[in-house]
């Protein structure tokens, strides 16, 4: 029987020490699923002091404080070490720092950049970053995302209106705090629909902001809705997101953009997995993921556009049911690790051959 391969994962982190969202999702959940736990032999933590591993993966920034110096050293202990190198990236990280300006942002290009070019390869979540990356980096290996099954906790698409009150039509945005441009992108839609529809519909709203007064001046109201503290951290939330949060409509604007053109669809996945109805930008994110009218809604982004989308749906029940149900099918038949982690293994082992 062969052996496992011992792989040391260096996360990114906050000032807590403990891993960030997209460290969970991208690299500790699927390398740690039952699929593999034969083939790979997990460790991870906030920094790498030379143990005996096969490969060290990096990922993203590593830490808010890093500069040249440190990602440096970081690589020359994993070479001293007789491990291999591999940079896993979910963003055009590069093209950000690239479009910001400072000594900090260019600092930050510049260890993006380095790790690019130093590693033995590249881990990255869609093809538009795969041909980014491969500028600096031959060696890039496409994997996408997939949502962990041990983590979901149900999720039913629409449920019914209660027989002794009738409840609101539910539409909800959910993002990190970087979506600020994009939620203004949604408002005008939103506020059309609310002049139409008054109380029958209710907004809500899950992160996206950290400015409560950016909706707090607003003519109509949004609803924010955010887990307790111990809620916050990755695990948990997707069980609290899918377990708590009841939405017949989330909808995923998003600019298009350089930067917006490499990321992943996995706010499709993660509104799947919440059994809702979506209407997402049409941006290639969503273009080879999302089917129209069957999975999904595809809007451009125009006001008009996403009036037409939210009404049609508001209006037809049947449509937003189906779109749900077709979706989170679509979510459980090839988007869940238990299908998609052995090919974490096939990508690492294709760049360390």
């Amino acid at each position: 029987m062969p052996m496992a391969l011992k792989v040391h994962v260096v996360y990114e982190h906050g000032p807590d020490y403990r891993p960030f969202g997209s460290a969970y999702l991208r690299l500790l959940r699927p390398l740690s699923h039952p699929t593999v736990r034969d083939q790979i032999c997990l460790t991870a933590s906030w920094r790498y002091d030379g143990e005996p591993v096969d490969v060290v993966i990096v990922d993203r920034l590593w830490r808010a404080d890093i500069d040249q110096e440190m990602a440096a050293s970081l690589a020359h202990r994993i070479r001293r070490a007789g491990a291999r190198f591999i940079y896993a990236l979910d963003d055009d990280l590069l093209g950000l720092y690239e479009q910001q300006r400072g000594p900090r942002a260019e600092g930050y290009r510049q260890v993006v950049q380095f790790f690019l070019e130093e590693a033995d390869g590249v881990l990255v979540t869609t093809q538009p970053l795969q041909e980014r990356c491969q500028e600096l980096n031959a060696r890039c290996e496409v994997v996408p995302n997939a949502l962990d099954e041990r983590l979901l906790a149900g999720g039913s698409p629409t449920p019914s209106d209660s027989p002794f009150e009738r409840r609101p039509t539910v539409i909800g945005y959910m993002g990190t705090i970087t979506h600020e441009a994009d939620l203004n992108l949604i408002l005008p839609a939103w506020q059309a629909i609310h002049d139409r529809y008054g109380r029958a519909v209710e907004f809500q709203m899950v992160g996206v902001t950290t400015r409560p007064e950016a909706l707090r001046d607003l003519p109509f109201p949004i609803r924010r809705i955010q887990p307790r503290p111990e809620e916050v951290e990755y695990p948990l939330f997707l069980l609290w997101w899918t377990g708590r949060i009841c939405w017949d409509i989330a909808v995923a604007p998003l600019q298009d953009t350089p930067f917006n053109r490499c990321k992943s669809d996995i706010k499709y996945l993660d509104y799947c997995a919440l059994g809702a109805a979506g209407v997402f930008s049409h941006v290639p994110a969503y273009r080879g993921s999302v089917r129209h009218l069957e999975t999904g809604w595809i809007a451009d982004n125009t006001v008009d556009a996403w009036v037409t989308a939210l009404d049609r749906l508001l209006h037809d029940e049947p449509l937003r049911i189906s779109l749900a149900r077709a979706a989170r099918q679509d979510l459980y038949s090839r988007r869940l690790l238990c299908h998609t982690a052995p090919r974490w293994l096939e990508a690492l082992e294709q760049l360390l051959a």
